[in-house]
């Protein structure tokens, strides 16, 4: 029914190592000065980029791109 491809396999190792980096450096953008995520909104003590949303974009496109180029093959 659902099967493990090597598309999918690359996918979530770039997914969890985007992970581990990210929280790895906690940069500024995504983590507050007492090292804790930062809330998505528009205020001064939120951020547009947080942790969750740019890992989960990392991951959706590398699915992607990887899907894409085995097509072109």
């Amino acid at each position: 029914m659902f099967g493990i491809d090597n598309i999918l396999l690359k996918s979530l190792f770039i997914y969890l190592l985007s992970c581990y980096i990210l929280y790895s450096i906690k940069h500024p953008v995504m983590f507050d000065e007492k090292d804790d995520f930062k809330c998505f909104g528009l205020n001064k003590k939120e951020t547009i980029y947080p942790f969750w949303l740019v890992t989960s974009l990392i991951g959706i496109t590398s699915y992607y791109l990887f899907r894409v180029t085995d097509n072109l093959d």
